[in-house]
């Protein structure tokens, strides 16, 4: 037997479950209680992986669950034409900063299922990293890439010296983004903490500012103007310093619509 991980959620119903997901494109593997008490484990299959269910569970009104289920999937539009009118949609179908489209529904449980599959830049920007040529071409073709995508694929291409996939590219309508004075980038290294304790250092190497969160890897940084910059590997995310007086106080680390202010520190 192969080594894996199959999650097991306890459910109040577990008969009841099994139709409900048999109903949203999961197949039944096997089931087990076939007596008066109606079924009391079984076990579903979602392409090639599994999810068990075993009776002894509860119901939630709160907005989260201990355990989400993470579905990828080949087609998300498609999953979401199918059931959108059927379930309740938590959250319609959306791209995530970490290169993943999504959708997000909630079972009779009131478990969180979200269906992923690579959004046009994550899928882009997998084929850049591994220098295939014929990925980005299909990433090109796929479409709704946005400029600031097209650029950061060609900062990350130019970094790992593909020159086919940097033609690509530009033939795309990628630009690079804007060259800044080592002096500004200089200006913004240093230490940074949120009020949540959330601590980011800013590190300058070889005229390219880098964000290291502590213990995370260390992100590379573009500008899009001379105070605002994003993250290569990221869509949808950027930082956008504050100055005062010639100084650089703090950033603002922005997520689609959440803002996180952090305070730079250690400099007296």
């Amino acid at each position: 037997m192969s080594e894996r991980v199959v999650p097991m959620i306890h459910v109040p119903d577990v008969a009841a479950t099994v139709d409900w997901y048999r109903n949203i494109g999961f197949t039944v593997v096997e089931t087990y209680g076939h007596d008066g008490e109606g079924l009391s484990f079984a076990i579903l299959a979602f392409g090639n992986t599994q999810v068990m269910f075993n009776q002894g569970g509860r119901t939630s009104e709160q907005r989260r669950r201990e355990v989400d289920l993470y579905v990828y999937t080949n087609d998300v539009e498609d999953v979401y034409e199918r059931l959108k009118d059927r379930v309740e949609v938590v959250e319609g179908l959306h791209d995530t900063f970490y290169g993943m489209r999504e959708l997000i529904i909630r079972d009779l449980n009131r478990f969180w299922i979200t269906f992923g599959q690579l959004s046009s830049y994550g899928m882009l920007m997998d084929a850049v990293r591994e220098g295939e040529a014929g990925l980005v071409r299909a990433a090109l073709n796929r479409g709704g890439l946005k400029p600031e995508a097209l650029t950061n694929a060609l900062v990350a291409a130019d970094a790992g010296g593909n020159n086919e996939i940097v033609e690509l590219l530009q033939q795309a309508g990628a630009s690079p983004p804007p060259a800044l004075d080592e002096g500004v980038l200089q200006a913004y290294a240093g230490n940074y903490k949120s009020e949540a304790g959330m601590q980011v250092e800013m590190n300058l190497s070889q005229g390219t500012l880098y964000a290291i969160q502590s213990g995370q890897q260390r992100l590379r940084l573009i500008a899009m103007d001379e105070v605002t910059f994003r993250p290569v590997a990221f869509e949808g995310v950027t930082v956008r310093f504050n100055v005062a007086d010639g100084k650089t106080t703090g950033f603002v680390l922005q997520d689609g619509t959440s803002a996180t202010q952090l305070q730079r520190v250690g400099d007296d």
